[in-house]
C-alpha cells in the first residue's frame, strides 16, 4: 500500500518561483554505503524563502526518513497521488516517505530539515546481514506528530557529522547511519530483531557463505582466513563464532564433510580408496585411512565391505 501522508521529502532539487528572493538554500550532503547501496544524508535549510519557493524529489526505490530541527508552518503537496495540504509541522517531528511516486512541495516559509534516503536495497542488505526478512513497508504511527526518542539523541551527532564532511572520520559515519537503519527497519518495519540464540555466533546468512565456500573447496586446503572473509570477520572471531553456531570447529566441521563425500564416492564403487583420498583432499591413503577410522571406529575398507553387504 502507498504512504498518502506525504510533506517535505528529500530534496532532489530546488528552485525558486516568482520575483527573487534573498537568502540562500544550505544543502549539505554525505553518504554511507550500506551493502551496495548508497544512504545520502543531508541537512537542507533556508532562512528566508520569499513569496514561493519548490522543493523537489524524484521518484526511487527509496524511503526517506525526515526530522524537522524546526517547526514548518503549513504548506502544499503534490504527487502522484494526488494534492495534500500538509498541517503546521512541530520540531522535533519525524516522518517516513514512500518515494516510489515523485513529489513536490511549495514552501513560503523558512525550514531546517534533515533528510536521509533509506534505499530499499539498504534494507536487504541489512536484513540479509542480519538472517531476517527485509521489511517491505515503513511506517511511523502518527504522521507528523511522531517522536522517536532514540532518534532525537541520535539526530545531533549526525548533523555534526553531515557538517563535518572529511574531518569526522567516515567509519564514525558509517556506523551511525547504520545504526539509524538498524533501529528504523525494526521499529517501524517490524523487521524481526537477530534470536539471542546467534549473539557471539554467525548470522544465518554468514553460516550459509562459510559453509557453502568450505563445501566448495572440499578437495583443497582452503584458508581459515579466506573461508573467514566470506563473513566479514576475522579468522579467529570467526572460528569461535563458527564453534558456537556448529558445535563444531571449521576443521573438525569441514573433515566431517569431507568423510562424508569419502563415503559416498566409495559407496559408487567408480573408484580405489588410494583415489578417493585424493580426491577428498587427503594426503594419501595412509592419511585418509587414519582419519576415516577415528570418524567412523573402522578402516574405509571394512566400512566398505559391511556397506555393500548389510
Amino acid at each position: 500500500m502507498m504512504n498518502t501522508d506525504k510533506g517535505l521529502g528529500p530534496v532532489s532539487s530546488w528552485r525558486r518561483r516568482g520575483d527573487a528572493v534573498p537568502g540562500m538554500v544550505r544543502n549539505e550532503r554525505r553518504s554511507a554505503v550500506i551493502g551496495n547501496a548508497a544512504m545520502i544524508a543531508s541537512h537542507s535549510t533556508r532562512d528566508t524563502v520569499g513569496s514561493d519557493a519548490e522543493l523537489q524529489a524524484a521518484a526511487q526505490d527509496s524511503f526517506s526518513l525526515i526530522y524537522l530541527f524546526d517547526t514548518l508552518p503549513a504548506h502544499e503537496f503534490w504527487s502522484d497521488e494526488g494534492h495534500v495540504n500538509v498541517p503546521d509541522l512541530p520540531a522535533g517531528s519525524l516522518h517516513i516517505m514512500d518515494l516510489r511516486t515523485s513529489g513536490n512541495a511549495r514552501i513560503k516559509s523558512p525550514f531546517d530539515t534533515m533528510n536521509i534516503a533509506l534505499p530499499r536495497a539498504a534494507l536487504d542488505a541489512l536484513a540479509e546481514q542480519i538472517g531476517t526478512a527485509s521489511p517491505k513497508d515503513l511506517r511511523v504511527p502518527q504522521a507528523w506528530r511522531w517522536r522517536d526518542p532514540a532518534i532525537d539523541g541520535m539526530q545531533t551527532s549526525l548533523a555534526h557529522c553531515i557538517a563535518a564532511g572529511t574531518e569526522i572520520n567516515t567509519l564514525v559515519f558509517d556506523h551511525l547511519i547504520l545504526a539509524l537503519l538498524t533501529h528504523v527497519a525494526i521499529t517501524y518495519g517490524e523487521m524481526r530483531k537477530p534470536s539471542p540464540g546467534l549473539r557471539g555466533g554467525l548470522a544465518p546468512v554468514q553460516l550459509r557463505r562459510a559453509q557453502d565456500a568450505m563445501m566448495e573447496n572440499l578437495d583443497s586446503a582452503a584458508a581459515l582466513s579466506d573461508i573467514a572473509r566470506h563473513c566479514d570477520l576475522s579468522p579467529s572471531h570467526f572460528s569461535r563464532a563458527f564453534k558456537r553456531a556448529t558445535g563444531k570447529s571449521p576443521s573438525a566441521w569441514r573433515l566431517e564433510r569431507r568423510i562424508e563425500l569419502a563415503q559416498e564416492l566409495l559407496r559408487k564403487d567408480a573408484h580405489s580408496i588410494a583415489e578417493v583420498a585424493l580426491l577428498c583432499g587427503f594426503a594419501d591413503q595412509s592419511h585418509f585411512t587414519r582419519a576415516f577410522s577415528r570418524h567412523v571406529g573402522r578402516p574405509p575398507g571394512d566400512w566398505l565391505r559391511t556397506a555393500r553387504h548389510p
